[in-house]
């Protein structure tokens, strides 16, 4: 029997041989680091797909909501239709040499076509509180040229404008008020019409106030190449939905709570089961604690929570405190609030009287129709007015006066327009063809069709550029429209109840009588959405610019990663010290990553500034690893 028993020992002996060497062969090899990236979008996302693209560790992304997107959020209705709650145009497609990372992402899971046309701009009626007529002719002149002069003065800034950006402003309009252009019987009127294109520039720049913004930190901005502008006709979400998707350990429902970060005691290890840094030389440096009871440990985060987080959390989120720099710009920076909200009147077969379709046959919800936009020319003074008495308020109607001040806050009604997505289309145009319009990433743009254009050449090159007033009034023919409304007038909006807003919006409408809804629809049958981007504790805020005081080296130190050294060290001597550098020191590693739309001053406020800024953290983090092993 001897020979058979160790005929069958002898398998097991080569076996247990072969697993104590496969053992001692992964104790011997360095652990993968892993990286924890807290929020899931547009940032965090782009960051996160880097890393794994990469090869070289693990990558977890905690993500507070139960979905991916931040600020991009397509709002889905019972009835099919979506609202772009949240961000709504490409800045541009890009180019070759500097591509825009969403756009790809949308373009590879076919959300759009490779070469989007940009909308044709709709006109817009000018409205007067009380006026039953349109603008005369005349008006609409003194409106194009009150326009072109704002349009002017915003293109010319200096990359090195100092002040504010009102103060420039504030010349320009001194300068076209002093020209003799416009008549003075029409003075009035470009004062209301000066102030109007405030609100429109606090929409698309997020600012509360052009008095409160950097001329420089404007001048600074710029559109990406490639030279687009268009929505995506399935939402914004739909492509964060699609990188989401390609995220190997994402984890929704997962509010960050506190982030220790710094090295571990001896023997501690990250939760990837090993010590280690890119090189295996530490421990886990980063450990996070969610709302929900999980924690992760890690070699390294990568946060990309918004600003307005930052500012009212930074001093609870991180063990130990932000280096003093860090802190500094934070503060520095600003965020402004903008938010939207839609109105809803329904399907035509739902609107009593209207039939199941507006006018030869075409449904108002298909997308066909052309977009209907009013602008409300309040009597309000232009806020970024000096102590001098050259821009002045009108004296308000009895309806105005008794209106809640953030009404004066809504600028533009539009009925149709990108922000409203139809199920009908199924993203595409009534040819076939994949939808496309365009303007700002989170705001609506200053640009027009030419319908109602003057005459003369100087003023159609005018028109080119700028919003034109409409030549004849125009019903709507699309059941839902949406307005913008920015600054302290959204924040005080987001107190209002649901039943205050469409009270004070019902009042409005009798103050501009010629505010025309779709037929059959009423102001008694319609719902209200909105978004409230102030309030939100997960956001804090719309989107981020420099403020008056603060300068493009604020965005820069927001970005920067907070490093440690190799070796023993203490992270609260390097809060302390500072920690921060463009580029990590020979020998030291990032420890924190920052990320997200405030990180980029080209493209502070933008989808594609917040993925950009999401892959260079990410690749800073890999070179890092790179130089230390």
């Amino acid at each position: 029997m001897a020979a058979p028993l160790r005929t069958a020992v002898a398998p097991l002996r080569a076996a247990a041989t072969a697993a104590t060497a496969a053992t001692m062969s992964a104790a011997a090899a360095p652990a993968r680091p892993r990286v924890a990236v807290i929020g899931a979008g547009f940032a965090g996302l782009a960051a996160a797909l880097e890393l794994q693209r990469s090869g070289r560790c693990d990558v977890t992304v905690l993500e507070a909501s139960g979905r991916p997107g931040g600020r991009a959020s397509t709002m889905q209705l019972p009835s099919g239709t979506a609202l772009e709650i949240g961000a709504t145009w490409f800045h541009g497609l890009g180019d070759e040499d500097e591509p825009n990372p969403v756009f790809q992402q949308a373009l590879e899971a076919g959300l759009i076509d490779a070469n989007p046309e940009a909308e044709q701009w709709w006109s817009s009626q000018f409205l007067l509180p009380c006026a039953t007529q349109p603008l005369s002719k005349e008006q609409q002149v003194a409106v194009t040229h009150t326009l072109a002069a704002w349009g002017e003065a915003i293109d010319d800034l200096p990359p090195d404008a100092p002040g504010t950006t009102a103060d420039h402003l504030r010349r320009a309009g001194e300068q076209l008020l002093a020209s003799g252009k416009l008549g003075e019987e029409h003075l009035e009127l470009a004062e209301r019409v000066w102030r109007w294109r405030e609100q429109l520039q606090r929409a698309m720049d997020g600012c509360h106030s052009t008095s409160e913004q950097s001329a420089q930190g404007h001048a600074l901005y710029d559109e990406m190449p490639g030279g687009v502008n268009c929505p995506l006709p399935a939402g914004m979400q739909a492509v964060a939905e699609h990188m989401a998707a390609k995220v190997a350990d994402l984890r929704f429902q997962h509010a960050v709570q506190r982030i220790e970060w710094g090295s571990a005691p001896s023997g501690t290890s990250n939760s990837s089961g090993g010590s280690g840094s890119g090189s295996g030389s530490c421990a886990a440096r980063v450990r996070i604690a969610c709302s929900n009871g999980d924690s992760l440990e890690a070699d390294a985060a990568i946060v990309t929570v918004s600003l307005g987080v930052l500012q009212a959390r930074h001093h609870q989120l991180f063990s130990p405190a932000l280096p003093p720099q860090k802190v500094a710009a934070i503060e520095r920076l600003r965020i402004g609030c903008v938010n939207k909200f839609f109105l809803d009147f329904g399907a035509p077969e739902d609107v009593a009287g209207s039939g199941s379709s507006a006018g030869g046959g075409e449904s108002p919800t298909s997308g066909s129709s052309p977009a209907v936009s009013y602008s409300l020319l309040w009597s309000e003074a232009w806020e970024g007015a000096s102590s001098s008495d050259t821009f002045t308020a009108a004296v308000p109607s009895a309806v105005e006066a008794q209106l809640p001040s953030w009404a004066k806050g809504i600028f533009s009604i539009r009925f149709g327009g990108p922000e409203t997505k139809r199920p009908q289309l199924a993203g595409k145009s009534p040819d076939g063809h994949a939808a496309a319009a365009g303007a700002a990433d989170t705001a609506p743009a200053a640009a027009g069709s030419s319908s109602g254009a003057p005459d003369n050449n100087e003023e159609e090159e005018e028109e080119a550029q700028f919003i034109v007033p409409s030549a004849e009034p125009e019903q709507p023919r699309c059941y839902q429209g949406v307005a913008w409304v920015s600054g302290e007038a959204a924040v005080e909006m987001e107190a209002a109840s649901d039943e205050e807003v469409l009270c004070t919006l019902r009042q409005l409408a009798g103050l501009f009588p010629q505010l025309q809804l779709p037929p059959g629809a009423s102001w008694d049958r319609v719902r209200l959405y909105r978004s409230r981007w102030g309030t939100d504790p997960l956001f804090r805020g719309s989107y981020s610019y420099i403020p008056a005081g603060g300068s493009p080296a604020d965005v820069a130190a927001l970005a920067a990663p907070i490093c440690l050294p190799a070796g023993p060290h203490s992270a609260a001597a390097v809060s302390a010290a500072g920690g921060e550098a463009a580029a990590p020191a020979a020998g030291s590693t990032p420890v924190l990553l920052f990320a997200g739309e405030a990180c980029h001053v080209k493209y502070i406020g933008t989808m594609h500034g917040a993925a950009i800024t999401g892959q260079a953290a990410a690749a800073q983090l890999l070179a890092a690893w790179q130089h230390t092993e």
